[in-house]
């Protein structure tokens, strides 16, 4: 048994790190902005200690990793429409100093959740071993200051601290968290939208859709199991890769509704309405190009016996669940 801290535990990601951390009989401690919201009331129900704090509170962070075995960190301001850098530097910047310098202080291992945007993936699929983009292709606040965090974690393994990096796609699945997990710009929150047909022509990006309980097995095979400064990545099954259009149709297939999603013109990505519809980060990707296929994750795969999910089984858990729920 272990003691796990684990920032961003409301969101999708973090709420199932914290089950399956919980579900194998770990202590698990979770840092939350408010202690009665429902969410937090769900990660205590589901066996998980919440304290008072903000990832961008250096104190609370510190206070939160006492008495910690290792620490894992998902939270994050994402590259939502109208997102600004000021509050992308404070959660992404700032608060992944914070716990990383708390980990550091207690000698504690660390898994750091990143992102795909800031490598270079405009010719060779997404490895664990990809190349910094050095021509900064993706300059959007998300993928700015995720890079920046980053680069900080690496420099720090370069002086001796245990980091280890994990990359996840677009997560989607079911989570005890409710508030965050199926928003309309969520992963789930686009099937969703899908199948009640309402959502309009998306970007022709390509997106590896992966389950939060891929994504959570992952960050918890890399903190028992993984290496400093090594990236792991969970992006689903490499042959099911599609776009948003793709995976909603597929969506209502199996919800059996008769609605069917349209793309955008790959040309329209400078458009700022599109801009504003759908924030910088994914039109700047769709300008940048992607590769085929666009990620290879054998050897994280390998490394931890690590079997994605299929579409054809993470989407009829997910739809279910969603009408569960209240959001279909």
């Amino acid at each position: 048994m272990k003691s796990v801290f684990v920032t961003g535990a409301t969101g999708i990601l973090g709420s199932a790190v914290c089950e399956q951390l919980v579900a194998q009989g770990d202590n698990v401690r979770a840092i939350v902005r408010d202690l009665a919201r429902p969410d937090a009331v769900a990660l205590r129900k589901a066996g998980v200690e919440t304290v008072l704090g903000d990832v961008a509170d250096r104190e609370s962070i510190q206070a939160a990793t006492e008495g910690m075995d290792a620490v894992i960190h998902s939270a994050a301001v994402l590259g939502r429409p109208g997102v600004q850098l000021e509050e992308c530097i404070s959660a992404n910047v700032v608060g992944t100093l914070n716990v990383m310098s708390a980990a550091a202080a207690g000698g504690l291992p660390m898994v750091q959740v990143i992102t795909l945007t800031f490598f270079d993936t405009a010719v060779d699929p997404l490895t664990e071993t990809s190349p910094l983009d050095l021509l900064y292709r993706r300059n959007d606040p998300y993928s700015l200051t995720k890079r920046l965090g980053y680069v900080e974690g690496m420099a720090r393994v370069a002086d001796g601290q245990d980091i280890r990096f994990m990359l996840p796609g677009a997560i989607y699945g079911p989570s005890v968290c409710l508030e965050k997990t199926a928003a309309p710009n969520t992963w789930n929150g686009r099937l969703a939208r899908a199948i009640k047909g309402e959502m309009d022509a998306q970007l022709p990006l390509p997106i590896p859709y992966v389950t939060a309980a891929d994504c959570a097995f992952v960050c918890i095979a890399a903190l028992e199991k993984g290496k400093a400064g090594q990236r792991y990545i969970a992006h689903g099954v490499q042959k099911e890769t599609n776009t948003m259009a793709g995976y909603g149709n597929r969506a209502c297939e199996i919800a059996d509704v008769p609605y069917r999603v349209q793309e955008i013109a790959k040309d329209r990505m400078d458009d700022p309405d599109i801009i504003a519809k759908f924030g910088p980060t994914m039109p700047i990707m769709v300008k940048s190009g992607s590769p085929d296929p666009l990620f290879d994750s054998s050897r994280t795969e390998r490394e931890f016996g690590y079997v994605p999910t299929s579409i054809e089984q993470g989407f009829p858990v997910t739809i279910d669940w969603l009408k569960r729920s209240g959001f279909l």
